[in-house]
């Protein structure tokens, strides 16, 4: 076992980024001028795995819309804070409120506003296309960019560092036929 599945056995709650990390950064509005996001069905497969794990996840953004809120819902995301200027404050904040130590939190990041939570969380992660200040901050670099199955890879690699990912799989394969 390496050290860095030491820190992902850890980890019992996932902090991601939205825009550039669920999504590929773009930002498309619809005819009222209203953001939509599009995600890549790996990185959603992959919450619903996390989430079998009784892991949790809280998506974190410093902008906002309905269709984050939605993605949160669908998804069953733990927490859902928008228009965040600082990420660690949030951290800390939901750390607290879910009775974790900050090493118990992953953070998945692209830009310089994630820095300092990725810095401060057990597992600091950038998409492989992040700016270079965070890719420099982080503790690993996912091979997949931003919303092309970034999430994924880093919920297989706990899952895997925890020994749990064929249990979770064959129970996401176990699923009765309903809606999410």
């Amino acid at each position: 076992m390496t050290p860095m599945d030491e820190h992902l056995r850890a980890v019992r709650l996932l902090v991601a980024d939205v825009d550039g990390v669920l999504t590929d950064g773009g930002i498309a509005f619809d005819g009222d001028g209203q953001p939509f996001r599009t995600v890549h069905v790996r990185d959603v497969t992959a919450l619903s795995l996390w989430h079998l794990s009784g892991g949790q996840t809280a998506l974190v953004s410093g902008l906002g819309s309905k269709a984050l809120e939605t993605i949160a819902a669908t998804w069953k995301c733990a927490e859902c804070r928008m228009w965040v200027k600082n990420k660690l404050r949030v951290c800390e904040e939901i750390a607290a409120n879910y009775g974790l130590t900050m090493q118990e939190l992953a953070f998945i990041g692209d830009d310089i506003i994630d820095v300092r939570a990725m810095q401060a969380v057990g597992v600091g992660v950038a998409v492989a296309d992040a700016a270079p200040e965070a890719r420099a901050a982080a503790a690993f670099v996912t091979r997949a960019p931003g919303g092309k199955g970034a999430v994924r890879e880093l919920i297989e690699r706990i899952l895997r560092a925890q020994g749990r990912y064929e249990e979770m799989l064959e129970r996401y394969l176990a699923r009765e036929d309903t809606p999410q």
